[in-house]
């Protein structure tokens, strides 16, 4: 009888130990990769509909630029954002249209429960030129 209580005992608090984490610690659990997209960085896919397989580039936590015909994220459909809270999570992404128009857009990180505010999409293939991460937004 002693035998089953002890693993039941055990199981009941570290589950009571989950029950009591602090807010901090739920963001700490919630950091894992999504979509190829692991916690921190920044993804880029050839398609509007992004998963490990189509993933086609990723920006690590730093700043990256490049010119049109050096850049190797050509062909790019979509971007999400995994980054990290707390941290420069945000990231302000440059491209270039095949005819020649340039933009650039904020992604926001994806959030706990709501993965889509961490994905973007744009209407035609593009060219990333420039990656640059942000504190709170993408203002300056």
């Amino acid at each position: 009888m002693l035998k089953r209580f002890i693993p039941a005992a055990v199981v009941a608090a570290s589950l009571a130990g989950l029950a009591f984490a602090s807010p901090a610690s739920a963001e700490a659990l919630s950091s894992y990769t999504a979509y190829g997209c692991a916690a921190g960085d920044f993804c880029m896919y050839s398609t509007e509909v992004i998963s490990a397989g189509t993933k086609i580039g990723i920006g690590r936590g730093e700043d990256w630029s490049s010119s049109v015909a050096n850049s190797p994220y050509k062909g790019v459909r979509s971007f999400f954002n995994n980054g990290v809270v707390a941290t420069y999570d945000h990231v302000l992404v440059s491209y270039v249209y095949s005819n020649g128009a340039a933009y650039s857009k904020c992604i926001h990180r994806a959030e706990d429960g709501d993965l889509a505010a961490g994905h973007e999409t744009v209407d035609s293939p593009v060219t990333v030129t420039r990656i640059q991460w942000r504190r709170e937004n993408c203002a300056a």
